[in-house]
């Protein structure tokens, strides 16, 4: 397919990322790649234009990625942009420096936050004094590193990304391999789309969708600035009554503030899932899936019959 007629992916960039590395390896040649700064910028991309992208979600070490799910708070999600899938990666991460630059000579580390954070007991243990600088990717990390020592008036700086990455950017060097706090360490990336029914590239065949990612809040009419938050309500609606309401289970619960000016006035994103076993024939698979995306629809009227908002930002 020619490079006109592919559709195009946003990801984290520069090339080299592990949000890179992930769309490559599920997605291959089948879209153009469009790299953005940060990942804010990956899920305003999505658009006409750009009607996909992949995200990193959750890793297995360091936790949810705070930007993700600060974008998914906006109005566009689950208005324009949806989470269509996930992915799975396992990171490995290196130490890189310029050519020749011993540890001894390292001045500070730069890397994304969640890179900095998965390797937080080796540079405890080999860099203790050395200060740490989030950048937007560990992609951007590699690629500032050629531009710092010497005469350029940055201090010496090593950066952690993949050796992938490292072999991208000629003059680096690895030091140390595999410096993660932990083997088994891995990503889970969302992937978006600005259609929640278009195709996914890539040739895939897509299986019955089994799971579901709402946005719980509450209700605007409920927010004024001189009161306090009806947060133990929204709360114990989201916790206490998550098999009742949307009639399946409750894979994971994550909460950030809302856009409100209401001080701890919270945002919940409930992902839930149909836990049963899947069915063989094409025909049973698309009556299940039926029943489970009703049961999920019949689950956000719920919330918002007792004063709640709730808004499907994906399937898949």
């Amino acid at each position: 397919m020619s490079a006109s007629m592919r559709l195009r992916l946003a990801f984290l960039g520069p090339p080299g990322s592990y949000s890179h590395q992930c769309a490559l390896d599920r997605f291959e040649s089948s879209v153009q790649y469009a790299e953005q700064r940060n990942i804010s910028d990956v899920f305003r991309a999505v658009s006409p234009d750009i009607p996909f992208a992949v995200i990193p979600q959750e890793n297995s070490v360091y936790g949810t990625v705070i930007d993700t799910y600060d974008a998914l708070r906006s109005s566009s999600a689950g208005e324009s942009v949806f989470v269509r899938g996930e992915l799975t990666l396992a990171v490995k991460h290196c130490l890189v420096v310029r050519q020749g630059v011993q540890l001894d000579q390292i001045q500070r580390v730069i890397s994304h936050e969640q890179a900095l954070g998965q390797c937080s007991h080796f540079l405890t243990e080999n860099l203790p004094e050395i200060p740490r600088v989030k950048v937007p990717s560990t992609s951007a990390a590699a690629q500032s590193v050629l531009y710092c020592g010497d005469d350029s008036g940055e201090p010496e700086t090593a950066a952690i990304c993949s050796a992938q990455c490292a072999e991208m950017f000629e003059g680096l060097d690895i030091l140390y391999k595999d410096i993660q706090n932990e083997a088994s360490n891995t990503t889970r990336f969302f992937i978006l789309a600005n259609s929640p029914d278009t195709p996914l590239p890539g040739g895939q065949r897509e299986h019955r969708r089994q799971r579901a990612l709402v946005r719980i809040s509450n209700s605007p009419l409920q927010r004024h600035a001189d009161e306090a938050p009806l947060s133990n309500r929204l709360l114990h609606t989201v916790t206490s009554t998550l098999m009742t309401t949307f009639g399946c289970a409750a894979l994971r619960i994550d909460r950030r503030p809302s856009l409100t000016d209401v001080p701890f006035d919270d945002v919940y994103f409930v992902e839930v899932g149909d836990v049963n076993l899947p069915v063989m024939s094409a025909e049973a698979n698309k009556s299940c899936e039926a029943e489970w995306l009703s049961r999920v629809q019949a689950g956000v009227e719920r919330i918002r019959a007792v004063g709640g908002e709730a808004t499907i930002l994906g399937m898949w």
